[in-house]
């Protein structure tokens, strides 16, 4: 699941996950979309944006995505203040993001 509110960065998480041989099973651009998607299941892993347009930071998307033991990437251009707990020890995908640094960065979710 890929947890994005920029249509382009998105589009294009998608297709470089497609190119990786991931399967992308939903997309959400904001933290209720996320909590039902989250609700329903059917994923095994997800890239989550630290802070949406709102501005708001989805703590409570990777509180539920921990609280399920779904591993998560923390996609994000830099942290603005601090982060919640539940962003500790989680794999960084810096943006903007390269195939190659996506890659790093999914090889790090696997060992989580």
């Amino acid at each position: 699941m890929i947890v994005e509110d920029d249509p382009l960065v998105a589009m294009m998480l998608e297709d470089a996950l497609g190119a990786l041989g991931h399967d992308i099973v939903g997309d959400a651009g904001d933290i209720g979309t996320a909590l039902g998607h989250i609700a329903a299941g059917g994923f095994d892993a997800a890239i989550v944006d630290v802070y949406l347009e709102s501005g708001l930071p989805c703590d409570a998307v990777a509180e539920a995505l921990a609280a399920r033991s779904i591993p998560f990437l923390v996609a994000t251009g830099g942290f603005v203040g601090q982060p919640g707990p539940c962003w500790n020890d989680r794999p960084i995908l810096a943006k903007p993001f390269t195939l190659d640094s996506l890659e790093a960065a999914l090889s790090g979710l696997a060992q989580t």
